[in-house]
């Protein structure tokens, strides 16, 4: 018996017609740039019959020679920039002016894989196993999933009311993770909804996938017509979970109707979308009320998380149309302009002064402070997000960040110290004895730390007191293990590489794990060690007093907030775990990996030498 070249069933040696596919042995590809069935790719993987392409990539059946098991492989082809010579694997350009916009599309078809191996233990959504660059361009693995895509699914049956909630639901569930790693679909359609032979169902195709900051923001345009919503139409524009939530209701009515909805940019000029009820007069009031709202043009009278929408779903909570919505919101919104009013008058001086007195409580002075930090763009944008924030509280404090190269930061910390010069607010992390002992005492600043928002700062405050910084992160001792090697050795290099079994290392490491071994390793916390732990991160005031030192003191305490660590150590994924016990829990969420890892941590010690 041996395997045949595109479907890799078992077959006679003695057909040259596989009786399976009917693939006739050694034919090449139906299309001349395909890979042909049989080439290999990365040593290991057996090109098959190809599963679907497109303008951007071409997927195809793959034999796993060292899992004896059948994948998928998406290869990169952006059609009209590159070509290949029928039978060769080598990808090239059809003209050097094209290189910017292949390595551009290069590196977001990485990131695809990067955003999908992130998920790739999800019940619910694609696993990710391995991606690659070769032949001149970029691939990744995938498991093969044996059904249907919904869109196809859709031409030839009719979809229960309960059956489309059921997927849905599992839609749902995806989206939930996804959107809590701060990431949105942006392509939620039937096309990428596919339910598989065994019934589970399964969101793919990552391509359009990005981060979302919540605010406005420049988008490449990509859309669905018909199942995107208005936001995607424009290349400026603030996307967020509600922009895959009306992709889902537009699915959902598709599902429930059959027919697919009018595009959303038509619909903003004049909204004439008959509800889903009122062409199948048999689906419950509630549950198209909920499809409208999810659908609706403002993006504000969607639901604006897939836990608001699941609850619609589930009947947990009264849903109104889009237009009783904002009917109710205008009746509130004057009543509450009336009621302000009336208040006021009644109130009088009393309420201003207590008004007044809040204020001053978090009221910062004018002020201009500098800020120095080392690194990359990648971390000064990290830094300047949180800025905004916190600017948005106190747009009277002017905060000028200074980036500099790592190997010029130490230097340049040393010499402004020498001089008595030093920033208002600077990263510490490896600061020398002469650089700390010119910065300020932080014991304002600790006094405030809440055992209740943030852990490990208040047990260890007297060590950090003396030292005079105060850490944003922690890491804490690790075991990886890679279940598909069984070499013996310490070294971290010889784990990433494949070749040992276990690396025994922190959640530091984390990050270069999940790069060089994506879903292919298991994270547990060390047995029967002393759990010592090490703070990073670090930063420290320096040369400023009076007002100056008072907004210093208070950006370093908004450094500890839940919203700024998840920008600084999560979204920014420098492999330090947040000592916010909030942004821990949606460490855990964006990375399942540690899912329990932490719990009963409160009794880590630390050691605050290293």
């Amino acid at each position: 018996m041996t395997r045949c070249n595109s479907c890799f069933a078992l077959r006679g040696e003695e057909f040259d017609v596989c009786p399976h596919c009917g693939y006739v042995q050694g034919a090449p590809a139906k299309e001349l740039y395909h890979l042909y069935p049989g080439m290999r790719l990365n040593g290991r993987y057996i090109v098959g019959q190809v599963l679907g392409f497109g303008g951007f990539g071409i997927t195809y059946k793959v034999w796993d020679t060292r899992m004896e098991a059948v994948l998928a492989v998406k290869e990169y082809y952006p059609n009209g920039l590159v070509n290949r010579t029928p039978g060769t694997a080598d990808v090239r350009l059809v003209a050097r002016g094209h290189q910017a916009d292949f390595a551009h599309g290069l590196e977001r078809f990485l990131d695809e894989a990067r955003s999908m191996a992130r998920f790739s233990a999800h019940p619910s959504i694609i696993h990710v196993f391995d991606f690659f660059e070769e032949n001149g361009t970029a691939y990744f693995v995938m498991e093969y999933l044996d059904g249907i895509n919904l869109n196809e699914y859709l031409r030839g049956n009719d979809m229960e009311t309960e059956a489309a909630a059921g997927i849905v639901e599992r839609v749902c569930d995806a989206l939930r993770d996804i959107h809590a790693a701060g990431i949105v679909h942006r392509d939620v359609s039937p096309d990428n909804i596919f339910l598989c032979a065994g019934g589970s169902v399964k969101l793919i195709d990552f391509g359009a996938a990005r981060f979302s900051s919540g605010e406005a923001a420049l988008h490449t345009i990509i859309l669905k017509p018909g199942f995107a919503p208005p936001e995607q139409y424009e290349s400026i524009s603030k996307q967020g979970p509600w922009t895959d939530i009306y992709a889902l209701g537009a699915t959902f009515y598709f599902m429930l109707t059959g027919v697919k909805p009018e595009e959303s940019s038509n619909r903003k000029i004049s909204d004439d979308l008959a509800p889903p009820n009122a062409l199948r007069p048999e689906i419950p009031a509630y549950l198209s009320n909920t499809v409208m709202k999810a659908m609706a043009v403002d993006m504000h009278l969607r639901f604006q998380s897939v836990a608001d929408f699941q609850q619609a779903l589930r009947r947990e909570k009264k849903v109104l149309l889009p237009a009783q919505e904002k009917k109710r919101r205008g009746r509130r919104r004057l009543a509450g302009v009336l009621a302000a009013a009336l208040a006021v008058t009644l109130a009088g001086g009393i309420f201003f002064a207590g008004w007044n007195r809040e204020r001053v409580a978090e009221t910062l002075p004018d002020a201009a402070i500098s800020l120095w930090l080392p690194g990359g763009e990648a971390q000064e944008q990290a830094v300047r997000d949180v800025l905004e924030t916190f600017r948005a509280s106190f747009p009277n404090v002017t905060v000028t960040v200074s980036l500099f190269p790592e190997a010029d930061y130490g230097p340049a910390l040393a010499a402004a110290a020498a001089d008595g010069n030093l920033p208002a607010l600077f990263s510490s992390d490896g600061a020398g004895a002469d650089v700390l002992a010119k910065a300020a005492p932080l014991d304002a600043v600790f006094a405030q730390i809440s055992t209740s928002d943030v852990q490990f700062l208040p047990e260890n405050s007297a060590a950090l007191l003396a030292q005079k910084q105060l850490p944003l992160g922690f890491c804490a001792p690790a075991v990886y293990e890679h279940p598909g090697a069984s070499g013996a050795g310490a070294a971290k290099e010889d784990f990433l590489s494949g070749q040992t079994a276990e690396f025994r290392g922190s959640t530091a490491d984390y990050a270069d794990v999940q790069a060089a071994l994506p879903a292919q390793f298991l994270l547990h916390p060390p047995d029967g060690e002393a759990p010592l732990a090490r703070f990073g991160v670090y930063w420290s005031i320096g040369s400023c007093k009076g007002g100056e030192l008072r907004c210093a003191e208070r950006l370093l305490r908004f450094f500890l907030s839940s919203n700024a660590q998840d920008r600084l150590l999560i979204q920014s994924s420098g492999g330090w775990v947040p000592v916010n016990k909030k942004a821990l829990g949606l460490f855990c969420e964006v990375y399942p990996d540690f899912d329990g890892f932490f719990q009963g941590s409160g009794h880590y010690l630390f050691d605050l030498n290293t």
